[in-house]
């Protein structure tokens, strides 16, 4: 079995910022359970789970966990919000040409 794929989206919950995003990688485990534990230790609580719909079913794909961080330029601190979703696979990307004629 490989390693769970994960990415990762970064809020500034103090004023509704996105901060950023991971895009999709794989982690250093295939164990959910040590995967959260270690996601608990690098952002914080978890304050709920991340869902989608899907063939009229909701399914659970990932963690919100959130703590207080000092900004990179200052000393003020923010409240961020980590969204951590779990993928199967990494996306499938479709290249489409647009040619211009001569």
């Amino acid at each position: 079995m490989s390693n769970i794929l994960i990415s990762e989206d970064w809020i500034n919950k103090t004023n509704g910022w996105t901060v950023g995003s991971s895009g999709i990688y794989e982690t250093f485990t295939d164990d959910k359970g040590q995967l959260y534990k270690s996601l608990v230790k690098e952002y914080g609580r978890c304050t709920g789970k991340v869902y989608i719909d899907k063939d009229d079913t909701t399914l659970t794909i990932g963690w919100v966990f959130e703590k207080r961080v000092k900004y990179d330029d200052c000393n003020e601190t923010y409240l961020q919000e980590t969204w951590i979703t779990l993928h199967e696979a990494r996306p499938v990307t479709h290249t489409e040409y647009e040619y211009l004629t001569i």
